[in-house]
């Protein structure tokens, strides 16, 4: 399409054509882009490249000069999204039900729905319009599934799963296990405890590949609107997490954690049963949270420390073997002194300390 079209389906940006209109087929990096093709300057130390770049158009700031056809905006990183999302679409398959697909009883399909080979859906499931579903999926009983979800190949949503519109869950996730929860009986056996809740997602949500959120005994688990969570991530029994909260690879969150909006829990982050993490909160890779957070805290480690103290700590750190050395040879010059000063007291050239004053 035309760079003007591109540019009246976008918001917060404005044209600057420089006398060009070029036609726009793809996107490419600022180094390798072609005249076809759009890129973006989302950094200072990338400016240079505007002086040799073969690109047809370039997204960039308000006030950086360029000569190129460009789409102008406070955030060139947000609008270049957009653009790859308007100019690469993801694919869709054609609606329909394919012949290897099983369904239940009193399953609802709504229009323009795709079921690919090899689903099975259980029975009194509910799946709006425009949902797909990819080859292998598993939907057990009571499911709802929202308008323009996309559920990929291999996903398993447990019984009294209900999850929103335009959501999507990667290939290999479960959502509806069973919590982990189980009590000692007196014979020293571990009694399961029956997990007879069920998983809400809101809109909006994104989930990883091989991510695990679990149901309660009672309740639900909540996945809140338009959260995004990454691969490989495990969400207990009971969690609720807040609007918008990122979730990085490898989190664990034991049960009934909750979350405020815009948490941002980075990669292996883990949080102990029943902690609670304030709105904006930012927990480093790797870090232990064993109690609550308030909002907007900025914390790494494990325990956790103000993210400030973390990077002093971890400067001095790795300056330890300089420091080990400089006592041990500080310790060896004390030594030193001290046994030449008992020496001179033998010789009697010092004399014996005197008491303080009473």
């Amino acid at each position: 399409m035309k760079l003007s079209q591109l540019a009246a389906r976008l918001p917060d940006c404005t044209l600057d054509g420089n006398g060009r209109d070029p036609e726009i087929t793809g996107v490419a990096p600022i180094d390798a882009a072609g005249p076809g093709e759009i890129s973006f300057i989302g950094s200072a130390k990338y400016l240079p490249h505007l002086g040799s770049t073969r690109a047809g158009a370039v997204i960039v700031g308000k006030t950086v000069a360029c000569m190129l056809p460009c789409l102008r905006t406070g955030n060139p990183r947000l609008l270049f999204a957009r653009v790859l999302g308007e100019l690469h679409p993801a694919p869709r398959p054609a609606p329909g039900i394919h012949p290897s697909a099983v369904l239940g009883g009193d399953v609802q399909v709504g229009e323009r729905v795709s079921i690919a080979a090899g689903v099975v859906i259980g029975n009194r499931v509910e799946l709006s319009d425009d949902v797909v579903i990819h080859p292998h999926a598993a939907v057990y009983d009571d499911v709802t599934i929202g308008t323009g979800t996309v559920i990929h190949a291999g996903v398993v949503l447990l019984e009294r799963t209900r999850i929103g519109k335009r959501c999507i869950i990667y290939p290999g996730a479960v959502i509806g296990g069973d919590g982990f929860g189980h009590e000692l009986a007196p014979d020293g056996s571990w009694l399961k405890i029956p997990q007879t809740g069920g998983v809400v997602i809101e809109d909006d949500v994104e989930i990883g590949c091989l991510t695990a959120i679990d149901r309660p005994a009672l309740g639900v688990t909540l996945i809140g609107r338009g959260v995004k969570i990454d691969n490989m991530v495990q969400v207990a029994h009971g969690c609720r997490i807040g609007p918008h909260t990122l979730l990085v690879a490898q989190v664990g969150l034991a049960g009934g954690v909750k979350t405020g909006h815009h948490v941002v829990l980075a990669g292996q982050v883990g949080v102990a049963d029943h902690v609670e993490i304030g709105d904006g909160a930012m927990i480093g890779a790797k870090s232990g949270i064993p109690n609550d957070v308030e909002p907007g805290a900025k914390l790494m480690g494990y325990p956790v420390v103000p993210e400030r103290q973390w990077r002093r700590i971890a400067i001095a750190e790795r300056r330890l073997p300089e420091l080990l050395r400089t006592v041990a040879s500080l310790e060896a010059r004390v030594a030193e002194l001290e046994g030449g000063k008992a020496a001179r007291r033998q010789d009697g050239k010092i004399g014996p300390e005197k008491p303080n004053d009473a």
